[in-house]
Order: structure tokens, then C-alpha cells, then sequence
């Protein structure tokens, strides 16, 4: 599966460069590969949402918002990551290597290829460093929830506190407390935030 989406995000950003020959745009940082519902994108960071559309391409600085019921797949070009962005959620890319974006309020799902060093998913409590990884958070301005399926991920807050979290467990956090201890995610809580049909939770059946 990681092999396929390689190959993908190679094609994509084939597609970038071909796309942009003769000419100097700005370097598309991230795909939307597919959506369902009611989704806005901006291409860049000084335009205005519209429809989305799947294949449209996002600078830095661009972003998607989904609607009630809806949802959108990206795919980013630097490292290939995909990232689900559930309903009523927003993401936004983000300029350089080191970063996959950065995630506002609602809930995404990041599906992340093996680095050298480690990327980072950005959000308004702090920021979610990877090296290889499936995980999810579910944000808003006073929470924040962290749950991760395969690898290991360190969030930092605002405040320097880190926290690292392995597969099969959570951080569950209410940002007007302090910044908890990490916890052990059972299978009722799993299907609950990933659903019941994702394999890669079958560890927490043991």
C-alpha cells in the first residue's frame, strides 16, 4: 500500500513539474486526490475558498474546509503523506520539508511513509513531530486528542511540555488543565475515532 502511494505522490509531483515549465509559479505543495460532500479549497493563501475539486493542486498556504458530512483526501508532494480531513474540519498546507501542514479545528487522519527526519503536523496547541506513522487528532479550541495506530509520535505544546505517544495509545487532553500523562487506547475507542472497518487498529483486540 505505502509502495503505491510512493509511486503516486512520485507522479504527482511529475504532473507539478511538467505542469509548470516555461513559466515560474509557485511549487504546488500538496494534491487533493478525492472528496465527498460538501468541501472548499483555496489554491493559495490569498484567494478565496471555492469548490473543491479532486486533482486540484494547493501552494503553500493553501488549504480545504469540509462541510457537515463531507470529507477530502490529500496527498503531499514533499513526502508523500496523505491526510484524511473529516467533516466539518480544516487543514491547511504549509511551506517546507519539515512540515505535512497545519491542522484547525475538526478531526484529520495522517498516513505517513517513513522519514529520515521527522515532519511536523502544526495545530494551535502545539505541534505533532513524525518519523513514520498512522495517526489522528481531533481538535478544537479547547481540546485536543491524539491517537496513534502504527509508529511512535512526540507532540509538543505551546508551553515546551512534550509528550511521546506510541501505537495503541492516546493523548486526551483539555488545554484549560495540564498536559496529561499518555494512556492506553482501547478497541471501543479506536472504532469509535477511526471506524470499525480499519485494519490497523487490530492490535488493540489483543
Amino acid at each position: 500500500m505505502k509502495t503505491v502511494r510512493n509511486l503516486l505522490g512520485l507522479a504527482i509531483a511529475a504532473s507539478f513539474l511538467f505542469a509548470g515549465c516555461g513559466s515560474q509559479p509557485a511549487a504546488p505543495a500538496a494534491k487533493i486526490v478525492s472528496i465527498s460532500g460538501q468541501v472548499e479549497a483555496r489554491a493559495m493563501a490569498d484567494q478565496s475558498f471555492i469548490t473543491a475539486s479532486a486533482d486540484q493542486q494547493l501552494m503553500a498556504g493553501g488549504a480545504v474546509r469540509t462541510g457537515k458530512d463531507s470529507a477530502a483526501s490529500l496527498l503531499t508532494v514533499a513526502d508523500s503523506a496523505k491526510v484524511d480531513v473529516a467533516a466539518d474540519s480544516y487543514f491547511e498546507v504549509r511551506a517546507g520539508n519539515d512540515k505535512i501542514g497545519f491542522q484547525g479545528d475538526g478531526k484529520a487522519v495522517f498516513d505517513v511513509n517513513k522519514q529520515q527526519k521527522s515532519i511536523v503536523v502544526e495545530t494551535q496547541h502545539g505541534n505533532t513531530a513524525v518519523l513514520g506513522t498512522r495517526f489522528g487528532q481531533m481538535i478544537s479550541s479547547s481540546s485536543f486528542e491524539l491517537y496513534v495506530a502504527e509508529g511512535k509520535v512526540e507532540f509538543t505544546s505551546k508551553t515546551g511540555e512534550k509528550r511521546q505517544v506510541g501505537a495503541g495509545q492516546q493523548l486526551v487532553w483539555s488545554t484549560a488543565e495540564a498536559l496529561p500523562a499518555v494512556a492506553e487506547t482501547n478497541v471501543v475507542e479506536s472504532e469509535t475515532f477511526f471506524g470499525s472497518g480499519d485494519k490497523g487498529f487490530e492490535f488493540n483486540r489483543r
